[in-house]
């Protein structure tokens, strides 16, 4: 594509792309780019064929095999990609704020429907959101590590939230196996900064807890079941009577906290000692009803609130900012629902027609770099600045617009060249490729 220009929108994200270079040999790396520009362009992906019928085969001169064999391809690593990516990411915070605020990363689950017995790890799973009428869904499931980075933007701090990494839960490991191998795959890509861990009541458990203090800058805030034992941290630990000495304070009953009301919620805090860590912990209990305790929540910290440096704490009409509290940081785990939601229905997340395993995440994974680069690229480069903390959707329309509209010209002036070289019909189309309202 030499009649492409340096500023072209096509060159501006293959120098984005240059950094998963390191990842592939030469021509996986240009597998995984063609890849990049049909997702980007294609609005619907629903298979790899499709992308080859809609797009690739009239731009590129290869064949469909060799985007299957991509797929299964050994060398490619998805957590050599997802390090790659936060490479990408964390680059955007100025090395004068490393000391001053916190990264998040946020640990959950989803399931995802498929209507045939043929895939890897295919399976009838608990589905406790009960959509289609029934307890259970015939698919998949994933466990997705995502990601909050904090930007300056007007003054403030403000967190964009990426997709790092799937797998696919095929029962060789539990889900907090799967959960905590991610983290500890780009744990030490975050070393320079103070990192949160968000998740919800089904992770915060001691195997999962354990693996990752051992990272001395990652601390786990999640949410706790209601029927999890907490005792009080000061107690007498030697009676003088007979017998072993206590270990533990006596056991908190929240119902006995001191309760004040935010909002619509009765709120109490504490400090306790659990079975899940060795480490004091702190706790933060909310009901609806303080006589009957109705939809108790308790949420969970192994840090002092008070000493996590920032969070992302605007509100919905960012009139005020919400006070330093473990429910309120909790909040931000709630985008993790938001990334599943418009990958699932924006980005073809449950399209996938590929049958093997290695093939099922690489392409999962493959749509999550671009719907990364769909949020960062707009603080990466200055002309889509208006981008900033807009819909993905948006810009990823736009992009597609970009995309065409070079290529088409490309093959225009390629083919124009090869018949006769008119250089005043070449010079017009420069000229009219150069405005930005050329579609």
């Amino acid at each position: 594509m030499n009649s492409i220009g340096n500023n072209s929108i096509i060159n501006t994200l293959k120098k984005y792309l240059s950094a998963y270079n390191n990842i592939f040999y030469k021509r996986s790396f240009n597998n995984f780019q063609i890849i990049m520009f049909s997702i980007l362009y294609m609005q619907e992906v629903k298979s790899i064929k499709l992308l080859y019928d809609k797009f690739i085969k009239k731009h590129w001169d290869v064949c469909l095999n060799r985007f299957y064999y991509f797929l299964s391809e050994k060398n490619f690593n998805i957590t050599e990609l997802a390090v790659a990516t936060i490479n990408i990411v964390i680059k955007l915070i100025p090395d004068s704020l490393k000391d001053t605020i916190t990264i998040y990363l946020i640990v959950d689950d989803t399931l995802q429907s498929k209507f045939g017995t043929h895939f890897d790890c295919y399976d009838t799973m608990f589905d406790h959101t009960n959509k289609n009428g029934s307890n259970y869904l015939n698919g998949h499931c994933f466990v997705c590590l995502a990601m909050a980075i904090p930007l300056m933007y007007g003054n403030k701090i403000h967190y964009i939230k990426i997709p790092v990494q799937y797998k696919l839960y095929d029962k060789s490991k539990t889900k907090l196996e799967l959960a905590a191998d991610m983290v500890e795959s780009v744990a030490p890509a975050l070393n320079q900064y103070q990192v949160i861990l968000s998740c919800d009541s089904w992770y915060t458990k001691k195997p999962f807890i354990s693996k990752i203090e051992k990272f001395s800058n990652i601390n786990v805030l999640g949410a706790l079941r209601s029927d999890t034992v907490m005792y009080e941290v000061s107690y007498e630990k030697h009676t003088g009577k007979r017998g072993r000495p206590r270990k533990r304070g006596y056991r908190i009953n929240y119902k006995t906290l001191d309760y004040v009301k935010d909002g619509k919620y009765f709120i109490a805090h504490t400090q306790a000692k659990t079975n899940l860590t060795d480490k004091i912990v702190y706790i933060t209990v909310t009901t609806t009803d303080i006589e009957t305790f109705k939809s108790v929540r308790l949420y969970m910290s192994t840090i002092n609130p008070d000493n996590i440096n920032s969070f992302d704490n605007s509100t919905a009409n960012d009139s005020d900012t919400l006070d330093k509290t473990i429910y309120n940081i909790y909040k931000i785990r709630w985008n993790i629902e938001v990334i599943f939601y418009q990958q699932k229905t924006f980005w073809s997340f449950s399209n996938y027609m590929v049958r093997s395993k290695a093939g099922i995440e690489k392409y999962v994974n493959l749509l999550g770099v671009a719907y990364t680069m769909c949020i960062t690229l707009p603080f990466i480069n200055e002309q889509f600045s208006k981008y900033q903390f807009q819909s993905p959707q948006e810009f990823k329309y736009y992009l597609s617009e970009s995309i065409l509209k070079e290529l088409f010209i490309d093959k225009l002036l390629k083919t124009l060249q090869s018949a006769k070289n008119i250089i005043t019909i070449k010079d017009a189309i420069n000229y009219f490729a150069s405005q930005d309202e050329v579609s």
